[in-house]
């Protein structure tokens, strides 16, 4: 009996113990289990209610929507894969998940991937000169001895102008695209130095894509479907420059229609891309979200690539901004700090808008697809819902802002003129909230708006010969139309009552001078009218035709003139108005000529 009271006093501090063991572990375990179960997005949104949430930022953009599919991946799975509004307004077709969009730029992460498979092999290398993997002589217009690399073929910095728009596209689904000729064809001067400058190039990722074909051997969509596309099981996009290899896709691709962010249908939206790797891919926002999974393994998986390393060093920084610490870009991918690191690229195509997020940490990522130009309400709105805000602040010493102008510009083709036009003024506060200012003491050398690209500074020097440049044209037009109205007028009085001096032998090519003064005018209109709207290069040969030729006019016209008021016997009158003419045509020619308004 003793031992027995014993025993049940030893079974009631054992259970003493344990409940207050029990007690102490309900009050800390579970709050921290709870923590753990809570996953959440970047933005601290549960993941629970990602969808819901999804669905609600819709429903309140709804009248501003077109089609938007979006997917999320979490942990190489699609927790959410849905499809909102409509693929054809008109028509009221509904967008579903299977709806076909173009991915635009976000293609060029094929060709980064591509690369990186290649360097893999050994077949390829990161730092090597590229033109010991091109054709001998391939290029033709390089400034610079320094070498080109792969890695700025990454990071848009081998110092190509930025092709045309017009150059960029094309409409004929039959028109020879062998890529080593375009890009043979189509070779852009080199205007910065190598590692200098960022501006984006589409030209340089093409040559990327160019690159995986000869090493390859394989056309580079071959090699992408090989490589990516079918190890990924993604059935429902091809990077063909046409499409051809996937018909089905490209009629479901062409019944989506594409739109302004004002909702108004753009005619000829399907534009074929002439350097076809920066741009040519077509397919579903779930088959995309399948490549975003492949960036993301949950374990020591990895499709892509032989080795995990591999991966790993794709997705590693390789471009800081200049002066600071701050991630630029992960070999191609753009690195943007929003709640958390992520890597990212965007896509614009004529009627579409796609953006594809990650954080390779949390496994975490989005994809965005649109058939709105140029979207914002999805493309950067419903991002920094889920991945919250991005901004770098830059302590800037300089005391006043100033000009800046675009580092990928055309520099030698016609559009110079319109990038000009585009000088953009930053205020001390404003150079402040961009991505990287570049300085020294008190000077801005160069600032970074975008991830894509550099912004130069401009002398007020500079801007302000722009704005003058313009005066005398104006005033050459302005006196090509009055004197050809004054003409006209004359040649009517003098025929019908008489009055007026009589026309001289020279008069016709006066007349003829000024109309076509007047002509180039309305032309210059009518190709700045139609740049927003991507036209082929073809279709506005013409145009840039009438320009040259109005070139070759002025200075018959000025050598005619010469020749004229050496031999012939005017009067002052009639020789001022002449020479005025010939000033005006001078000025309008030269107009042509230093902004290479004819090429």
């Amino acid at each position: 009996m003793q031992m027995n009271r014993g025993y049940h006093t030893i079974n009631k501090v054992i259970a003493c113990v344990l409940s207050f063991i029990f007690i102490i572990m309900a009050i800390a375990v579970p709050a921290h289990a709870d923590e753990k179960q809570v996953e959440t997005t970047p933005s601290r949104l549960p993941l629970s209610k990602l969808e819901e949430t999804i669905d609600a930022y819709v429903a309140s953009y709804e009248k501003y929507t077109a089609a938007v599919s979006v997917v999320a991946i979490k942990d190489g799975e699609t927790i959410v894969n849905k499809a909102y509004g409509y693929a054809d307004i008109e028509n009221q077709r509904k967008a579903d998940t299977s709806t076909v969009f173009e991915w635009a730029s976000i293609s060029k992460l094929l060709v980064y991937t591509s690369l990186m498979q290649l360097v893999e092999q050994g077949k390829l290398d990161l730092d090597t000169d590229i033109r010991k993997y091109l054709p001998e002589g391939f290029f033709k217009k390089l400034k610079y001895d320094e070498p080109i690399t792969l890695l700025n073929l990454m990071h848009h910095n081998a110092g190509w102008e930025d092709q045309t728009a017009t150059e960029v596209y094309y409409y004929d689904e039959n028109e020879n695209v062998d890529l080593g000729e375009t890009l043979r064809k189509n070779e852009p001067k080199q205007i910065y130095k190598p590692n200098s400058v960022v501006g984006y190039s589409n030209y340089g990722v093409g040559l990327g894509g160019y690159i995986v074909e000869l090493v390859s051997g394989q056309p580079y969509y071959e090699y992408v479907n090989q490589h990516i596309f079918e190890p990924l099981h993604m059935n429902d996009t091809t990077v063909h420059p046409t499409g051809q290899d996937r018909p089905d896709i490209v009629q479901r691709r062409n019944e989506v229609e594409g739109y302004t962010k004002d909702l108004k249908r753009i005619p000829e939206n399907r534009v074929f891309v002439t350097f076809y790797p920066t741009g040519a891919a077509i397919g579903t926002a779930e088959d995309l979200g399948k490549f975003l999974a492949a960036l993301m393994p949950v374990d020591d998986s990895h499709v892509l690539f032989a080795k995990r390393d591999t991966l790993d060093e794709m997705l590693s920084t390789s471009l800081y901004y200049d002066e600071t610490s701050i991630p630029r870009f992960a070999h191609g991918f753009v690195e943007m700090e929003y709640g958390v690191p992520t890597l990212m690229h965007e896509g614009n195509l004529k009627g579409f808008s796609s953006k594809v997020v990650f954080d390779p940490a949390s496994k975490f990522g989005m994809v965005i697809m649109t058939n709105i130009a140029f979207e914002e309400i999805y493309y950067y709105g419903l991002i920094r819902k889920i991945f919250g805000n991005s901004t770098y602040v830059n302590s800037v010493t300089s005391e006043e802002g100033g000009y800046f102008q675009s580092a990928r510009r055309a520099a030698s083709r016609f559009t110079d003129l319109f990038r000009q036009l585009d000088i953009t003024k930053f205020s001390k506060a404003e150079l402040s909230s961009l991505y990287n200012v570049v300085e020294h003491n008190g000077v801005i050398e160069k600032i970074s708006y975008t991830p894509y690209m550099d912004y130069l500074p401009v002398s007020n020097l500079k801007v302000n010969l722009i704005v003058i440049s313009f005066i005398p044209v104006a005033l050459a037009i302005i006196f090509s139309l009055g004197a050809l109205i004054g003409y006209i007028i004359r040649m009517l009085l003098y025929k019908l009552k008489k009055r007026g001096n009589f026309p001289t032998d020279f008069d016709k090519y006066h007349l003829a001078i000024h109309f076509a003064g007047v002509l180039l005018l309305i032309n210059l209109f009518i190709i700045l009218s139609r740049l927003p709207s991507y036209p082929a290069y073809s279709s506005l040969r013409i145009n840039l035709m009438f320009n040259l030729f109005y070139i070759l006019l002025a200075v018959g016209y000025l050598g005619l003139l010469i020749y004229k008021l050496r031999k012939s016997s005017y009067s002052k009158k009639q020789k001022m108005m002449y020479i005025l003419s010939g000033i005006s045509a001078f000025i309008l020619a030269a107009f042509v000529v230093g902004w290479h308004l004819y090429v």
